[in-house]
């Protein structure tokens, strides 16, 4: 036995020698491998220990053969397999042997000439098999051409370019199928714009390039205290259509951690137009959008958009004139109700400015779908620091709601605070409800709604007999003041600070102030269900009031 393995060990060695030197030899007479000294003690260190053993595997047969040892059908199969992918495993590892300086310069004019990236690729590239023959490449830079000092349009951890499994032996005959961009931090300002818009102007490459878990930031400068997250990128592809001859970009990703996904496409063939498409899917919102660009001014475009949610669409013509976008309402309806509005939008600084018309609103649907709102404000959409900008509501009709006939809405968003001062609610017979001081913020991922308000009574008469309140019980009453908080996050928290009768104002120094907030349950006010227990509790209200008077 101890000859038997003697004999195969040296049988082993001369198949090692044999296959080695004809491989350099082979290597060695490549264009590629003029300058590439590999000696054949090297090469066997390259041979994985596992290949060692499929080797000699195939040597111990052959031996065996030799020796009159009969070998069946299927084991000659499963010899010629593994023979097949020894011979496969090899050709595929042929790259590990290119001269990575120069791959390195190919890679770089490739990616340029066939994808138009202007890349800084990094000396720390990797070669793997696996999933598919692969480039990997770490910390790469991809910057817009610009001449600024600025002009880094992405930061690259890793990216993967794959390539064809032909002309492997062959350095300078690549082949790239694909390129991978993971974990990257792309830069949105001025120069990245423009690139970007450029870029998606001419047609782009047939073979896609994917990008994955990498985020978009919005960068005025080299300064990190300029900086914003935009948006996550979950995946995304941008590739030739050359079926439908457009260009296309898909994206799958969040903004201010609202998942959403994006479809953008412009035919290379008319480069002035531009279709988008947003899906905000728990949102349950879907944003289209058609714009041309002028081609008389290089910064100016024209454009229809139309948003759809829950049952309601928005359509709006817009113009945008370098940095100012003007917005026109265009057949809008609001929960089966028409609506207009007008208004400017600065992209630098961000700032909106808009007026919305209703004809009328419903104010105990609006309550009912307020968990949507809740959805906004914990996704930090409306409460975003870097979204600040005014819309004024003008509400013609309202229903739902005793009191009150019309409503005007002042809202602000300044710093993260969603601001309503200056709101009021209007009773055409009885007055108004004025919030004075009432905004809504985020504190430690609660939203919490704090609020001052007079009720500026005009018509005392009306509002008593709006309440059924007995003559006997009434007073001398021009306003109601209270203060109240409320935690979104929770249904039926709803906490009333304060309440006074005859509160001092400029317009009322005569009438003797009531503080009601010590005298009254105020618990009680909030688990009244309906109108009609609402008069009752007032009823008892004025009854104890002129009890004390």
């Amino acid at each position: 036995m101890k000859k038997i393995k003697t004999k195969i060990t040296n049988v082993y060695n001369r198949y090692l020698f044999l296959i080695s030197k004809k491989t350099l030899s082979f290597f060695n007479r490549l264009k590629f491998s003029k300058n590439i000294k590999i000696k054949t003690s090297a090469f066997n260190q390259y041979l994985s220990i596992t290949s060692k053993k499929i080797l000699f595997f195939i040597i111990r047969l052959k031996f065996m053969k030799n020796s009159k040892v009969k070998i069946s059908v299927f084991n000659r199969y499963l010899i010629l397999l593994i023979v097949i992918l020894f011979s496969s495993l090899f050709y595929l590892s042929a790259p590990v042997l290119y001269n990575y300086g120069d791959l390195q310069k190919e890679l770089t004019k490739k990616l340029l000439k066939e994808f138009n990236l202007n890349t800084a690729l990094s000396a720390n590239i990797i070669y793997k098999i696996l999933p598919s023959p692969n480039f990997e490449i770490a910390n790469v830079l991809l910057n817009t051409n610009a001449d600024d000092k600025f002009n880094d349009f992405a930061q690259i951890k890793k990216m993967k370019i794959f390539v064809s499994t032909r002309n492997l032996h062959n350095q300078n005959r690549l082949e790239i199928k694909y390129i991978v961009i993971s974990k990257a931090n792309f830069n949105i300002n001025k120069h990245s714009y423009n690139y970007i818009n450029k870029y998606l102007k001419n047609k782009l490459s047939n073979k896609k390039i994917q990008i994955k878990k990498s985020k978009f930031f919005f960068r005025e400068s080299s300064s990190e205290k300029d900086v914003v997250m935009l948006s996550t990128i979950d995946k995304s592809s941008l590739f030739y259509d050359k079926k439908n001859t457009t260009n296309k970009v898909s994206i799958e990703g969040s903004i201010y951690n609202t998942k959403y996904h994006l479809t953008l496409s412009r035919n290379i063939y008319k480069k002035n137009t531009t279709d988008l498409l947003i899906k905000f899917k728990n949102l349950n919102t879907i944003i289209k959008s058609k714009f041309v660009v002028d081609q008389n001014k290089k910064n100016n475009y024209n454009g229809k958009a139309s948003i759809n949610f829950s049952g309601s669409k928005i359509n709006a013509i817009y113009k945008i004139v370098d940095k100012l976008i003007t917005l026109n309402s265009e057949k809008s309806i609001l929960n089966n109700n028409n609506f207009t509005f007008k208004g400017e939008i600065s992209t630098s600084p961000f700032y909106y400015n808009l007026y919305v018309n209703l004809e009328t609103i419903n104010v105990a649907k609006l309550i009912e779908n307020l968990s949507k709102l809740k959805n906004l404000l914990d996704e930090k959409i409306l409460l975003n620091k870097n979204l600040n900008g005014k819309i004024l509501f003008n509400i013609n009709s309202l229903k739902g709601i005793k009191f009150f006939d019309e409503a005007k809405v002042d809202m602000r968003i300044i710093n993260g605070k969603l601001i309503l001062n200056n709101s009021a609610l209007i009773s055409d017979k009885i007055g108004e409800m004025l919030f004075i001081d009432s905004f809504l913020e985020s504190i430690d991922n609660k939203k919490i709604f704090k609020s001052k308000i007079l009720f500026k009574i005009s018509n005392q008469k009306k509002f008593y007999q709006k309440l059924q309140i007995p003559k006997n019980n009434r007073i001398k009453l021009n306003n109601i003041y209270f203060e109240l908080e409320k935690d979104l996050n929770i249904i039926d928290d709803i906490k009333i600070k304060k309440i006074i009768l005859n509160k001092k104002t400029v317009n009322n120094l005569q009438n003797k102030a009531t503080d009601l907030t010590n005298l009254v349950d105020l618990s009680e006010i909030i688990r009244l269900k309906n109108w009609i227990e609402l008069k009752k509790f007032s009823s008892q209200i004025f009854s104890e009031i002129r009890k004390l008077n």
